[in-house]
């Protein structure tokens, strides 16, 4: 007797729909495919019991005819391919003829649709796999498909869905991804009869974004834009305040299909890595368009991992395209404090609280925004304690501060602004219009050293400084391969550079720096690169990450002791680079607190 089995047709359905039809998220994004892929303009999608019990698409699309119905159910039937050579260059979101086959062997189906040029619609009604015959109806144009009673037929996989609150939680994740692909499509998603969302359809990004994930997303976002090798990337990423504990909000679409791209997604890092905290992720909607040859859909039946045919393009334009946005476009957000209702009484003697403090700091945008001109009022001095010697900052980077008393008032390219004092040794007071910033005296001192070192081993061929005695520097054995590995980089960084067992001599240095600083740096680059390139991740990516390494080691800290002088030319460079807003770890280098929010604190408005 054999013990090879052939399957019978209904349990190879039954199989077959456990590939596609995980969870009634599944049958939510298969349903809402069809539907965008038969030209609807608008779609609804409504479910009870996380859609376990019921869920029904709705849409108004091109309809199918008497004769699909009854076809659109049986398994490899499609409307969307014809033969195998259309799998190397598809452009619809589904194509493999399975979704709706296995939805019906496992569910309650019922199909109404009616095409434009049809009198009438027809529906159709399918039980765990067993199809009816179909039935002339009334119905308005496009097609409604509704399913109850997932999993009623096969127990064990019913038994595993999660409860109904995080079923329908998953519905609405794949809804809103889907209704960020498609602007220009009106979506709407009803949840035991309570609306979720809806977008308009009108075509924005912006919009749908701001029906989707609220005000502050949508008005803070930064448009991406940017194009190589017949590769063009465009959409939105949040500021750096905005960052993620996860990656849940890095949002990938090529050719306007949801995916997961872990090669998107470390451009996206690699691009944001001086801006974002080391523990946080980037969130972004970032949409691909490239060549329907040029990427694989058919990895996975849920169609949500793809392969291309070559990584490094893909990797390139995503990130150049970040990054020259972010970098050109970067700003704090300011986050409007609403006035009390009532006013607040305040007894003296009560010191400010954090709690209110939080409420009434907003983040500033950039520092040269128009402002009144402020009154010409002199700071006023303080004597430091008798018998204390501070210790004077500098730094080779900046030379030495002009040795003249510094006026009450400055002037910046810009607008003026007045010094007031420092907190804690570490955060500096500085009046600014109708503004006072609060500026944490590390992030911004390390984020222009930062940007100073770019630029200065970017011109390194004309500003590099030959040394007569050559600089020694101690690697480790694998500091000491990264040195050869990456010697193109590192030379055209300004180094020249022999290297002999675990010694490097450094005969050329970046100019303006100092043998202990050249040698530091040296050393802190290699430490970064000697890891060798990490798979998805460029080399200028890594480059870039041991020069925000190196600047955080060069400067000042938070807590130790400035002369004044230092702090004031600090404030005054930090005010004529309004670019900088965030340190290279990703921290915000000043805060605004408004003359308003004070005067509501102190009951003066």
């Amino acid at each position: 007797m054999s013990t090879i089995n052939i399957l019978d047709f209904a349990t190879a359905n039954l199989i077959a729909a456990g590939e596609v039809v995980e969870r009634p998220a599944s049958v939510v994004k298969e349903l809402v495919e069809n539907s965008i892929d038969a030209g609807a303009s608008k779609i609804t999608v409504e479910i009870k019991n996380g859609g376990v019990s019921f869920i029904r698409v709705t849409d108004d699309g091109c309809g199918m005819g008497e004769d699909d119905l009854p076809r659109c159910i049986l398994r490899h039937a499609t409307s969307k391919i014809r033969c195998g050579e259309d799998l190397s260059a598809i452009g619809t979101l589904g194509f493999r003829g399975e979704a709706l086959a296995a939805t019906a062997a496992v569910s309650k189906m019922k199909i109404v649709s009616k095409r434009k040029q049809d009198p009438v619609g027809h529906s159709i009604t399918v039980n765990y796999g067993v199809c009816s015959t179909v039935s002339e109806c009334g119905s308005p144009d496009g097609t409604a498909v509704t399913v109850s009673d997932l999993f009623s037929n096969v127990p064990a996989r019913r038994k595993f869905l999660k409860a109904d609150k995080t079923e329908a939680t998953a519905v609405a994740s794949i809804c809103e991804k889907i209704a960020l692909s498609s602007p220009d499509v009106a979506f709407s998603l009803i949840s035991d009869g309570n609306r979720k969302f809806s977008t308009t359809g009108d075509g924005e990004l912006k919009n749908a974004i701001y029906a989707i994930f609220g005000r502050q997303f949508a008005n803070e976002m930064i448009e991406i834009k940017g194009a190589s090798d017949g590769i063009s990337v465009y959409g939105c990423a949040a500021p750096p305040i905005l960052s993620r504990p996860n990656r849940g909000m890095e949002l990938f679409f090529i050719n306007g299909r949801y995916v997961r791209s872990p090669i998107m997604s470390s451009a996206l890092e690699a691009a944001m890595q001086s801006y974002t905290p080391v523990d946080r992720f980037p969130a972004a909607v970032l949409f691909l368009t490239l060549h329907p040859s040029l990427v694989d859909v058919n990895v996975h039946p849920s169609k949500a991992e793809v392969k291309f045919s070559a990584e490094r393009p893909v990797f390139d334009a995503v990130y150049y395209a970040v990054r020259s946005s972010i970098t050109e476009n970067t700003k704090r957000p300011e986050l409007e404090v609403p006035a009390p209702k009532k006013p607040v009484t305040v007894s003296p003697f009560i010191p400010v609280t954090d709690e209110f403090s939080k409420t009434e700091i907003s983040q500033v945008t950039v520092f040269d925004r128009p402002a009144p001109q402020a009154s010409a009022v002199r700071s006023p001095t303080y004597s430091e304690p008798v018998g204390v010697t501070l210790p004077v900052y500098t730094s080779s980077f900046y030379g030495e501060p002009e040795k003249k008393e510094a006026p009450a008032e400055e002037k910046t390219e810009t607008q003026s602004w007045r010094y007031i004092g420092e907190a804690f040794d570490t955060y500096l007071f500085v009046e600014q219009g109708d503004d006072v910033l609060i500026i944490d005296k590390h992030a911004a001192h390390e984020r222009l050293n930062f940007e100073e070192l770019k630029a200065k081993l970017k011109r390194s061929a004309s500003t590099s400084q030959k040394r007569i005695v050559p600089v020694a520097a101690e690697l480790t054995p694998e500091e000491a391969d990264a040195a050869e590995e990456y010697r193109e980089e590192l030379e055209g960084a300004g180094f020249g550079y022999s290297v002999s067992g675990k010694t490097a001599e450094l005969t050329l240095t970046p100019g303006d720096l100092s043998d202990h600083e050249s040698a530091k740096l040296f050393v802190t680059m290699l430490s970064e690169l000697c890891g060798g390139e990490r798979p998805g991740i460029a080399k200028d990516a890594l480059f870039e990450r041991a020069l925000y390494q190196a600047s955080c080691k060069m400067s000042i800290k938070g807590g130790e002791k400035n002369d004044e002088e230092s702090l004031r030319y600090l404030v005054k460079r930090l005010l004529a680079s309004p670019s900088v807003t965030y340190c290279p770890h990703g921290r915000p280098v000043a805060f605004r607190m408004s003359k308003a929010a004070l005067e509501r604190r102190f009951g003066r408005t």
